[in-house]
């Protein structure tokens, strides 16, 4: 399963294991933690402090103030996520942070808000510029993730990898540029004062590691600067790699990841085309429910 990890004013040490399922993926990672030292190949480029209580002081995504709108008022209601520096944390308590990817599409991500709305749970969802860009009713379901309560996370805005990562290295400034772009289109859909830390990589950040990003310590020094957070996921129901698989299939691939992990962030998809994750998720909610996991939302 795939590294989950994060970045911001203050380092975090957690424990992680990758599965690969194709030579195309990146190989075992074991036991990686936060850490200074570029010597070693599984320690994470944290930008220079090991302290994980300083992570206390980061302020919430979003901001609360008489001027808020609608949307943004309801969602500060309803949604008290868990920071990402904190959501490994192991506390004795099974929790399970259900993120989707790629959308918001207006075919499968309203199959995912009902399911979810069913089961009175919320999730992560990392969205794309562009997809919101796709017209009024893309506008409105990301409005609706929102109100509903549910956490959003910036996942650039084409994710395009040849731009995003030209000759496998990220290119910093046009990586902020997405971010900024996707940022503005969440703002005007939910109002000025909307805001998010929390950013998902295209690929993951931990592909870049893997490949030894040289890029990767402007990347941080940026997010740092932007009091941005990313993370990945450390659980997967595969619904976008290897061949198609129905429900059924990718309620094992989530048995499977999941293992017996105490806290699990499980990667999804909500774009286009992805009926099956869609079908798929109250098997995976009652399997998880039935395992004691409880369900919370990252910030």
């Amino acid at each position: 399963m795939f590294i989950i990890a994060c970045i911001a004013c203050a380092a975090v040490s957690i424990k992680m294991i990758y599965k690969s399922k194709n030579s195309n993926n990146i190989k075992n990672n074991n036991a990686v933690t936060s850490s200074v030292d570029k010597s070693k190949e599984n320690q994470v480029n944290v930008a220079g402090t090991k302290n994980e209580a300083e992570s206390n002081s980061v302020k919430q995504a979003t901001s609360s103030n008489s001027t808020q709108d609608k949307a943004e008022v309801k969602s500060e209601v309803n949604n008290q996520g868990v920071n990402v520096e904190q959501a490994l944390v192991e506390d004795g308590k099974k929790t399970a942070y259900l993120t989707f990817d790629d959308g918001p599409s207006v075919t499968v991500t309203p199959k995912i808000l009902d399911t979810l709305k069913q089961y009175k749970i919320n999730g992560t969802f990392f969205v794309l510029g562009s997809n919101i860009e796709q017209g009024e009713e893309s506008k409105e379901v990301l409005k609706r993730t929102f109100e509903e309560g549910n956490s959003i996370g910036n996942h650039s805005y084409t994710h395009n990898l040849k731009k995003l990562y030209p000759h496998n290295r990220v290119n910093v400034d046009y990586f902020m540029e997405e971010l900024d772009k996707t940022n503005k289109s969440l703002q005007n859909v939910l109002g000025q004062d909307f805001n998010t830390r929390i950013i998902r990589m295209p690929g993951g950040y931990i592909s870049r590691q893997y490949y030894k990003d040289p890029n990767l310590s402007a990347f941080n020094a940026k997010l740092k600067e932007k009091n941005m957070c990313y993370i990945d996921w450390n659980a997967y129901d595969f619904d976008s790699e290897g061949k198609w698989k129905n429900s059924e299939q990718l309620l094992e691939e989530v048995k499977s990841s999941v293992g017996d992990k105490q806290k699990v962030v499980i990667l999804m998809h909500d774009t286009y085309g992805k009926e099956e994750t869609a079908k798929a998720l109250p098997k995976i909610i009652e399997y998880l429910k039935n395992q004691g996991y409880e369900f919370k939302t990252l910030k």
